[in-house]
């Protein structure tokens, strides 16, 4: 059993570090940036009195102005992995890659509303993530070769991730950057939710009272943030989906029933008209 093993670490603060419990139920501590990424198992956060439930392939993210709580009670062990990235590594990436840095590394460091939970599939931190956990074996035992260029390559992929969201959050208008920063997260946690169920029918009007939001003005401030609406961001995904199930030879009749369409006729149209060529061209290329 493993708790905060540290694998890697140095003077600035960068650190990986590994756990393998049954139970736990204790605060924990969030650096400049960190990453808590689940490998196996749940993990549930309470942080600054926002509540996620972490499975496997997520992870949340945060700085060091949150206040965090970790709860597992899992019959099986619960992996996982803890990545922080410190501050002069995160800025020297941002200053060789932006000029007008100073905003956006205040979005980064400062910013007590800016934790969010993302799926590996979405970003290309989650893409690093699950390629250490491949590794958790070797890195636990000490047979796994790592060093400190490991931070530079997290940092690149963290910066690249939040530059986009910091490019997003920019989109909103409101005077209040407090509640730029509300608006922004419940946004982001709508397109969580579809991210994990866009093969389900979403109630978008559902979403929208939980947010105490009309359902024009979520429209309205998704579209702004995501650059599509809600229901062409879930048209997206489903696309998106469909190439994969093409990947894996599924047939176009096969698809269109699993992504919801009336037929094959209109899904083969959507698909078309989003990727520019049909299904079944698709296949033979």
């Amino acid at each position: 059993m493993l708790i905060n093993k540290s694998i890697l670490s140095d003077k600035e603060g960068n650190a990986l570090r590994l756990s393998s419990v049954l139970h736990a139920d204790q605060m924990v501590n969030f650096n400049f940036f960190s990453a808590k990424y689940v490998v196996s198992g749940n993990e549930n956060y309470t942080i600054n009195s926002k509540k996620f439930n972490l499975k496997e392939g997520e992870y949340v993210i945060g700085n060091r102005n949150v206040h965090s709580k970790v709860f597992i009670d899992h019959p099986s062990e619960v992996r996982g992995i803890c990545v922080d990235i410190s501050k002069e590594v995160l800025s020297e990436i941002i200053d060789y890659n932006y000029r007008n840095s100073s905003n956006f590394s205040r979005f980064l460091f400062e910013q007590d509303w800016m934790v969010q939970k993302y799926n590996t599939k979405n970003t290309t931190l989650g893409y690093a993530l699950s390629q250490i956990s491949l590794e958790f074996e070797n890195l636990t035992n000490g047979s796994s070769e790592i060093n400190k260029e490991l931070f530079f390559s997290i940092g690149e992929c963290v910066v690249k991730d939040q530059s986009l969201v910091f490019e997003s959050f920019n989109r909103l208008t409101s005077v209040k950057e407090e509640t730029n920063g509300r608006l922004f997260n419940f946004v982001y946690d709508a397109k969580n939710y579809i991210d994990r169920h866009f093969l389900e029918n979403i109630d978008i009007e559902k979403i929208s009272r939980e947010a105490k939001l009309s359902e024009y003005h979520f429209i309205r401030l998704f579209k702004k943030v995501f650059k599509k609406t809600p229901y062409k961001y879930v048209v997206h995904k489903r696309l998106e989906f469909a190439l994969e199930l093409l990947k894996n030879n599924y047939t176009t009749t096969e698809i269109s029933t699993i992504l919801g369409f009336t037929d094959v006729s209109a899904f083969s149209k959507s698909f078309k008209h989003h990727y520019g060529s049909s299904p079944s061209s698709y296949k033979l290329n």
